[in-house]
C-alpha cells in the first residue's frame, strides 16, 4: 500500500478545509478544481511572473488566490498562488511545482493583489500530535528567516551568513527531527483518500480503479 509523503490535492471539501477557506476569505465561494497545464523550461514555484508572461503573449488575466493542499489526517495548508484565465474564460494552473500534480484546488481571493513580496503558506493541523505541531511551527520559522527584511522581495537563491546561517541550520535540524517523529504518523493511501496523482479524485475513482 502506498503512503503519503507530501501534501496532495484534496479530494473532499472537508469541514476543516472549508473552515480554512472562510478564515482566509470570509463569505467566499467554495474553492474550485483547476487543471494543470505547465509551461516548460521555467522555474518551479514562480507562478506570478509565469502568469504575467503568459498574459503578455496570449492575453487573458491573472486570478489571485490560494492553492489548497492536504496531508491526510495530519495537516492542511493554503499557498498564495496565481492561475491564468485564458481569453476563452477557462482557468489553468501553468506554473511548475516541486511535486507534480494534475489538478489543484484553488480558492479565489478578490481581496489580494501581488506586491512582489513572498507570502507564507497558511498551515493548520488536523491532529494535535506534538511532531505535527512542531513541524508546522518550524516551517513558519523557516519562512520568517528566509523572508526577513528586504529578502521578502528577493527571488531565487538566497545566501545567509553568520548568525542567520546558524539559525537556518538549527531550523533545518528541527524540521528533520520532527519529520522523523512524524514517519509513523504518515497516512496510508486508502480507497477513499485523495489520489496520489493529484487529480483531486478519491483513489477508488482514479488510479485505484485499475488495481
Amino acid at each position: 500500500m502506498k503512503t503519503y509523503f507530501s501534501p496532495v490535492t484534496p479530494a473532499v471539501l472537508s469541514a476543516p478545509l472549508l473552515a480554512l477557506c472562510r478564515e482566509i476569505v470570509p463569505r467566499s465561494n467554495p474553492p474550485d478544481y483547476v487543471n494543470v497545464r505547465l509551461v516548460q523550461g521555467v522555474p518551479t514555484n514562480e507562478c506570478f511572473p509565469i502568469v504575467k508572461d503568459r498574459i503578455r503573449t496570449e492575453g487573458g488575466t491573472a486570478v489571485i488566490g490560494w492553492s489548497l493542499w492536504e496531508m491526510p489526517t495530519l495537516f492542511i495548508e493554503a499557498e498564495f498562488h496565481a492561475v491564468w484565465r485564458s481569453p476563452d474564460g477557462s482557468l489553468l494552473d501553468i506554473a511548475p511545482k516541486a511535486n507534480p500534480t494534475r489538478r489543484i484546488l484553488f480558492l479565489h481571493d478578490p481581496t489580494r493583489t501581488y506586491q512582489g513580496r513572498s507570502v507564507d503558506n497558511i498551515r493548520r493541523p488536523l491532529c494535535f500530535d506534538p511532531a505535527v505541531i512542531g513541524f508546522l511551527d518550524a516551517c513558519n520559522e523557516e519562512f520568517e528567516l528566509m523572508n526577513r527584511g528586504a529578502r521578502a522581495e528577493q527571488h531565487g537563491r538566497i545566501s545567509l551568513r553568520g548568525e542567520e546561517a546558524a539559525e537556518y541550520e538549527r531550523i533545518q535540524k528541527t524540521k528533520a527531527q520532527f519529520s522523523a517523529q512524524m514517519l509513523p504518523l504518515y497516512p496510508k493511501v486508502g480507497p477513499y483518500g485523495p489520489c496520489w496523482c493529484g487529480s483531486g479524485k478519491k483513489v477508488k475513482w482514479c488510479h485505484g480503479a485499475t488495481r
